[in-house]
């Protein structure tokens, strides 16, 4: 006798206060990295294709070049980063955090000055860890700082 049966699938997984804790302890950890200027540490963040589409810049792609970049943005005297996350929210292994930022701009020799913004993160559950897929933030600053406003 041939019989058909119902294809069952598992329910999709809630997004509740777990994920949104290792969310946070995530982006903890990129602040903390970034504070201490290790662009490796910030770079390990990422999935292997993550990337990070600066302001007035291009799109950064790849762990590779992800450190490169924040190796050139330490030396250029970004520190003191401050992520405040308004909202985290996701489903299915993809979540988005977003919120404002602040950090200080010194460069060596030039005058040090502060930047404020705001940022979105892409992040993808990989191996039930959450990494940093995308990052996209914008200063509220026209280019040049706060000064050419």
């Amino acid at each position: 006798m041939f019989s058909l049966s119902a294809c069952s699938s598992a329910p999709p997984r809630t997004f509740g206060k777990p994920e949104t804790d290792a969310i946070n302890q995530l982006i903890a950890q990129f602040t903390e990295a970034y504070n201490a200027k290790d662009s490796v540490k910030v770079s390990r963040l990422f999935t292997d294709g993550g990337a990070v589409l600066p302001p007035n810049a291009s799109t950064v792609r790849g762990t590779e070049n992800v450190r490169i970049y924040y190796d050139k943005r330490f030396t250029q005297g970004a520190s003191d980063l401050s992520l405040e996350v308004q909202n985290v929210a996701g489903a299915s292994g993809l979540a988005f955090a977003v919120g404002d930022y602040r950090l200080v701009m010194a460069p060596a020799g030039g005058e040090s000055q502060r930047d404020r913004g705001k940022f979105i993160f892409i992040l993808r559950e990989i191996n039930e860890n959450w990494r940093l897929d995308q990052l996209m933030f914008s200063s509220d600053f026209a280019p040049g700082g706060p000064g050419t406003r």
